[in-house]
């Protein structure tokens, strides 16, 4: 009795092991496969170093980008991290902005109620400071004039 549940233990931690690392990987390993097929000429791309190019040139195993004007690089295939839209950059930055735009409006509300509230306790509190120093003043003026 005591193997047999050595047993289910080992077959389950390898079942718990398959299914939290061998499986995701090998999506992501298809994954990337499917979009180094997808590639074609013209496609701006970002390598796993994060060098933006854009593809010239297709071998077998390999690319060739364009960094910059005249200047080409070959790079493996598998050192492909991503195909760069400059749509989805300009959407992201469109949601980004309007992001910004939408917490500058709750902070201008926020703090014209925080005005709103602070604006007749301030006023009292200067009232009441001012009404101080000029008593003070006052006291200072008679204590100073000559007997």
């Amino acid at each position: 009795m005591g193997s047999a549940a050595i047993i289910i233990w080992i077959v389950v931690f390898f079942a718990i092991f398959y299914f939290l690392a061998v499986r995701p990987q090998r999506r992501q390993r298809q994954a990337h496969q499917e979009m180094v097929v997808m590639l074609k000429k013209g496609d701006e791309i970002v390598t796993v170093g994060g060098m933006f190019g854009v593809v010239r040139r297709i071998g077998d195993d390999w690319v060739e980008l364009e960094i910059t004007k005249g200047t080409r690089v070959r790079f493996l295939k598998r050192s492909i991290s991503s195909i760069v839209s400059e749509e989805e950059d300009e959407d992201e930055y469109e949601e980004y902005e309007d992001e910004i735009e939408a917490t500058a409006e709750e902070d201008e509300l926020v703090d014209e109620e925080l005005a709103d509230e602070e604006a007749p306790e301030a006023l009292a509190e200067g009232e009441a400071a001012a009404d101080e120093a000029l008593a003070e003043g006052e006291a200072d003026a008679d204590a100073e004039k000559p007997a």
